[in-house]
């Protein structure tokens, strides 16, 4: 049964999607059974196609009392869409979900019950309920323990190092504080988004990768983001629309390396040695990965992405000559 309530603050649901109706179609049936309904749900779509078109203007959304439109973002570039979305919404809260997560009935009451009883909190972000929250291979945590002097689980809910960022694992009971919030699973306060100065802009290529760490620093230097165990959906990685793993490896090192350097203002030099700490702790994470397993899993692709993106940083370095 919907919550109800005199006073009760708007809700704008932010969504960009890329060719995965399937996915979309789920989401917003999950977006209708909530205790909690979102006034609007915004779905940047970055589709070459008319799919997505189907299933928002799909009648049964009216029939749900779920207000659903669609704006087109083209070419894709995940950033790009849910800004897009985000300065035609109308919430005083904002609601970043990707298109393949299912909420849990009572998701968006529990955040934004988490969110309104806590004045300085600025962002909360769900638990997922289908897979657990990443945590450090043995590599990275010889690095957190004996560099950083870490103690076991004490990098959780934390950024640290070149951006490692890890949730809870095992799911604590209560609310726990995080340095960095989901861009696809958090509510946020439309205020704190406008003032934090939204999402940045050097993203290299359309999947945008560490924009959720980037945003989550930025909006941490206003207030607290807490993590919201009982705030839970299901995310189940749809394939669609996805960018080849070389891609996303040259994304993930570049994007890292101007997090560190715009973001969170450390000098060139340091920068480019968190960023070269990285491509060597992760390339030989992923090695020792892949002798264990038998199995190559994509490492020739991912390390040529790192190199392509150490080259792209190192040449920015290089001054430019002008002609007088």
């Amino acid at each position: 049964m919907e919550t109800s309530t005199s006073n009760r603050s708007t809700i704008s649901a932010i969504v960009p999607t890329i060719g995965r109706p399937h996915s979309l179609r789920r989401l917003l049936e999950s977006l209708c059974g909530q205790t909690c309904r979102v006034d609007e749900v915004i779905v940047a779509d970055g589709s070459n196609n008319d799919e997505t078109y189907k299933v928002v203007d799909e009648y049964r959304w009216q029939e749900s009392n779920l207000t659903v439109k669609r704006i087109v973002v083209y070419p894709p570039n995940t950033v790009r869409q849910r800004e897009a979305a985000i300065r035609t919404s109308q919430g005083e809260f904002l609601l970043l979900l990707d298109d393949d997560v299912e909420l849990e009935p009572e998701c968006v009451e529990r955040l934004l019950a988490l969110l309104q009883t806590n004045p300085n909190v600025v962002g909360v972000t769900a638990n997922f309920n289908n897979q657990s929250w990443s945590q450090p291979t043995r590599c990275w945590q010889l690095y957190l323990r004996y560099i950083l002097g870490l103690k076991s689980e004490a990098w959780q809910g934390r950024v640290v190092g070149p951006l490692l960022r890890f949730g809870y694992n095992p799911v604590p009971a209560n609310p726990q504080p995080m340095d960095w919030l989901g861009s696809g699973n958090s509510l946020v306060r439309h205020s704190a988004y406008s003032r934090a100065g939204g999402f940045s802009d050097f993203f290299l290529h359309r999947c945008t990768t560490n924009e959720d760490v980037d945003f989550g620093l930025k909006l941490s230097k206003l207030g607290r983001i807490l993590f919201c165990p009982s705030a839970r959906m299901a995310h189940f990685q749809a394939p669609g629309g996805r960018v080849a793993p070389m891609k996303v490896a040259e994304d993930d090192l570049y994007n890292r390396y101007m997090v560190i350097r715009c973001t969170q203002g450390r000098s060139v030099v340091a920068a480019f040695g968190q960023i070269l700490l990285y491509f060597t702790i992760e390339t030989a994470s992923n090695l020792g990965g892949c002798m264990r397993r038998f199995r190559t899993n994509g490492f020739g692709a991912r390390t040529f992405g790192r190199v392509r993106a150490l080259l792209r940083i190192l040449l920015g370095m290089v001054p430019v000559k002008t002609n007088a």
